[in-house]
């Protein structure tokens, strides 16, 4: 019994001394893990790694890859140590020999034992064959939205280049893992890639990249920026001007297009505040940036008006700042005319207005006034007085002379006045060899010829910042080249023969010349529109342009042309001749200007001035003494 009893004591305490079993240690097994492809294949390396997706219930002590040159590489040849625990993770193999195939297999131990992924195979490269190498080029053609660059594929590596282009982000070194990139052939050498899909105002990286069997190499990081969103442009309204009953001047100055090109410009009026180009009281005055002049006509007279320049782009019309003015009260405008008429022994430089003439020398010597200019409540001409030696250029300014800076005589022929600027055109002597073209600016010459030819200018005309004159050089007895000076800058009008210009006008971005070009035998005379000729007359017999008047869409152009025995005063509108005078006594148009819808000439018929309004002729003088009227300004 005792026996029996000791027997099943033994059981129980054997029993409770063994290990509990837990249902982790029941499960416990190998992980599960897969071999990754092998990449950036050299000839002495390559990368792969793996992916252990399952531990097998117990921690990953050890992982890596090991490989061969035969099937099933196992731990106990060439492996990696690559960290422990499960997930991914990248192995570098090392010490490979050029061409050979290898195996394999990434692994992954626990306490349980080690497993092996799926075998891979690959071939090391030839000893000779490396990334390619590329180099970006810079980008070029940027707009908001799209950009060009590409590459330069100077070698590669010993493998043939299967894909090449570019790939771009908003951060630095962007790769081909992007969606943002470009294929752009095969091969080595130089290609271009088009970027597209940008955003406007932003910065971009950009490099080019080939891609051989060794791997994918990069060029230099690029950077640019895309351009902004186009705006509306910016615009100033320029100060109101030359008021009369019916007409004013005005323009404006384009100082940005906003990133889209000026397609149509101008200024707008109304007798009510902001004025817009839904008004058709607006002008149309070019395209482009810049200052532009504007000549506002059909006006009431005593009436408030408000002006605004304008630009309008793709993206609308901007406007500048708003200017008011009011209209003179008088419903018939003055006329002022400049000239001379023979005094018994000498020519007597004279103004008109109203057809009262004013005389501005005392006629001890000859003179003439050329031009006439009224700015605000003065009265400018512009002329000549011999001094018993020479010509001396003359401005008078309300009647008192002012000797022009010359060195040794001269004459002027054209007066403007912008502002508190007045800018007369001529020429002075220097002595020797020859007159040089010059324009005064309040009594400072600036040469516009060296003296080495004959030089002479005839008119001068401002548009805003800029100063045009129109003159001539004499090459020799047939040669005379018709010039027109922007700022001092000369543009020759014709080549090869003879030419003499004595009309400018500026009219918004277009600038219009008159003079008459040779046709053995005969002069023609003609207008040059921003340097391209437009022939008046058909060279049967001589003829010339004197002066020019843009109004609107109108040209008008006064002159002469010979009738075979007699000059007949002409005024063409856009190319089509009037005749003012009948022929039976030598007459010349020599000035227009155009007033609301009136139209006033003035020149000589015989030995008469005479003023033509709407061509219906006016007196100045009596017919006694030789006279002529050689400028006319209407205020």
């Amino acid at each position: 019994m005792k026996t029996l009893i000791c027997v099943i004591l033994l059981a129980i305490v054997t029993y409770s001394c063994q290990k509990e079993l837990s249902p982790e240690n029941i499960l416990s097994s190998i992980p599960t893990v897969s071999t990754t492809a092998a990449t950036s294949i050299t000839n002495t390396s390559a990368a792969t790694g793996g992916n252990i997706t399952d531990d097998g219930g117990e921690p990953i002590t050890v992982r890596g890859v090991c490989w061969s040159t035969s099937p099933n590489p196992v731990l106990s040849g060439n492996h990696t140590s690559d960290g422990t625990g499960s997930g991914v993770f990248a192995s570098n193999l090392t010490g490979l020999t050029a061409n050979t195939i290898y195996y394999v297999r990434a692994y992954a131990t626990n306490s349980v034992g080690t497993a092996y992924g799926n075998e891979i195979t690959f071939t090391s490269t030839n000893t000779s064959t490396a990334l390619p190498t590329v180099s970006t080029a810079s980008a070029s053609g940027i707009t908001m939205t799209t950009a060009a660059s590409g590459g330069d594929v100077t070698n590669d590596g010993g493998a043939t280049v299967t894909v090449r282009g570019v790939c771009w982000s908003t951060t630095a070194n962007p790769t081909i893992a992007l969606s943002t990139k470009t294929t752009d052939g095969t091969g080595t050498g130089v290609f271009t890639s088009n970027i597209t899909g940008l955003t406007a105002n932003t910065t971009y990286h950009v490099r080019a990249y080939a891609t051989n069997s060794v791997g994918t190499s990069y060029g230099g990081d690029s950077v640019f920026t895309t351009a902004s969103a186009p705006t509306i442009p910016v615009i100033t309204t320029t100060a109101i001007s030359a008021i009369t009953n019916t007409a004013a001047g005005s323009g404006g100055t384009i100082s940005s297009d906003g990133g889209s090109p000026v397609t149509v410009r101008g200024v707008c009026w109304g007798t009510t505040a902001n004025p817009t180009i839904a008004l058709s009281t607006k002008t149309t005055d070019g395209t482009g940036i810049g200052t532009f002049t504007s000549a506002i006509t059909g006006l009431t007279a005593s009436t408030t008006y408000h002006v605004r320049a304008y630009a309008t782009n793709s993206i609308g019309t901007a406007y500048g700042n708003e200017l008011t003015f009011t209209t003179t009260g008088s419903s018939t405008p003055d006329v002022y005319v400049s000239g001379y008429e023979f005094g018994g022994t000498e020519f007597v430089a004279k103004t008109w207005k109203n057809g009262v003439a004013t005389s501005l020398t005392n006629g001890a010597f000859d003179a003439s006034a050329n031009s006439i200019f009224v700015s605000g409540s003065d009265v400018y001409a512009t002329g000549w007085e011999y001094n018993g030696t020479s010509n001396q250029p003359k401005l008078w300014k309300n009647g008192t002379a002012t000797t022009l800076t010359n060195a040794c005589g001269g004459d002027g022929w054209s007066v403007f006045v912008a502002g508190t600027d007045v800018y007369v055109a001529g020429n002075r002597g220097t002595c020797v060899p020859n007159p040089r073209a010059t324009v005064w600016k309040n009594n400072t010459a600036t040469d516009l010829s060296n003296g080495s030819l004959l030089a002479d200018t005839r008119a001068v005309f401002v548009s805003g910042a800029d100063v045009y004159v129109a003159g001539w050089e004499e090459v020799n007895s047939t040669t005379v080249i018709a010039k027109l000076w922007k700022n001092g800058i000369a543009t020759d009008l014709n080549s090869g023969s003879a030419a003499f210009v004595h009309a400018l006008f500026v009219a918004g971005s277009d600038v219009y010349v008159g003079g008459q070009e040779s046709n053995a035998p005969n002069y023609v005379a003609k207008i040059w529109k921003n340097g391209v000729a437009t022939s008046l007359t058909n060279g049967t017999n001589d003829a010339c342009v004197i002066s020019i008047f843009v109004s609107g869409a109108d040209v008008y152009a006064a002159g002469y042309e010979h009738n075979g025995t007699k000059n007949v005063a002409k005024l063409w509108k856009n190319g089509v001749a009037q005749s003012l005078t009948n022929g039976a006594d030598d007459a010349f148009a020599n000035a227009v200007y155009i007033f609301g819808t009136d139209v006033y000439v003035c020149g000589s018929d015989g030995n008469v001035a005479k003023i033509w309004k709407n061509g219906v002729a006016t007196s100045l003088t009596n017919g006694l003494n030789v006279a002529d009227a050689t400028g006319i300004f209407i205020k």
